[in-house]
Formats: structure tokens, C-alpha cells, sequence
């Protein structure tokens, strides 16, 4: 059914009457821009909550890297005092053998069927 009277006073939808208050839209417009810019800004929300993930991925990295120097650092000290200890990297890194030894290798069941 057609709504019957003058168009002022058929009813409008709310947003449309705020829009045509002239305050109320300058306001509805400078709110929207300011929450837009606190959002989105290079200062933002979104930006700071992106800086403190990434604060806290470089923070573990820092652990992580720590606990490695301090196992070589362990290992250095252990590589200069103990003579075992260079002999045994010697043997397992570069397959260093004492005169008069055997070595046996034992070679998987996988790589002797491909040979």
C-alpha cells in the first residue's frame, strides 16, 4: 500500500533523517575519520598490535640464539682442555682413524638394494 500524505510527513529511515542534519553528519563523518585514523594510522591499534608480535618474535629469537652461544661456548671450553673430546670430534666430523684400526661401516638395507 502507497503511504499516503505530504513526503514530510511520511516516516524516513533514521540514517536518512541524521544525514540531513547537517551537525549530525559533520559529526557522524569527523568520528568515522578519527576512528579510521587510530585504526589504520602508521601509530594505530592495527600497527602496534603487528609491532608487539613481532617484538616478542625477535624476543625469542634472542633466546634461542643466547642458548646457542652459551652451548658452543661450552663446547669451545670443553675443546680446549679436554683431549678427548678433540679426538672424538676429529673422529666423528672428519673420520679420523688411528694407525692400525679398522673401520666398519654399516650400510643400510635401502642404499644396498640401490647399488
Amino acid at each position: 500500500m502507497p503511504p499516503y500524505g505530504y513526503p514530510k510527513q511520511r516516516k524516513q529511515h533514521k540514517l536518512v533523517r541524521v544525514l540531513k542534519n547537517r551537525t549530525y553528519t559533520i559529526l557522524l563523518v569527523s568520528a568515522t575519520l578519527v576512528l579510521t585514523y587510530f585504526l589504520f594510522s602508521t601509530k594505530g591499534f592495527v600497527s602496534r598490535v603487528q609491532i608487539s608480535a613481532d617484538l616478542q618474535d625477535k624476543k625469542d629469537r634472542v633466546i634461542a640464539l643466547q642458548r646457542d652461544m652459551q652451548n658452543l661456548t661450552r663446547e669451545r671450553d670443553r675443546l680446549r682442555d679436554d683431549h678427548k673430546a678433540i679426538e672424538h670430534v676429529a673422529r666423528e666430523t672428519h673420520g679420523m682413524i688411528k694407525p692400525g684400526e679398522i673401520v666398519y661401516r654399516i650400510v643400510p638395507a635401502k642404499e644396498n638394494k640401490q647399488q
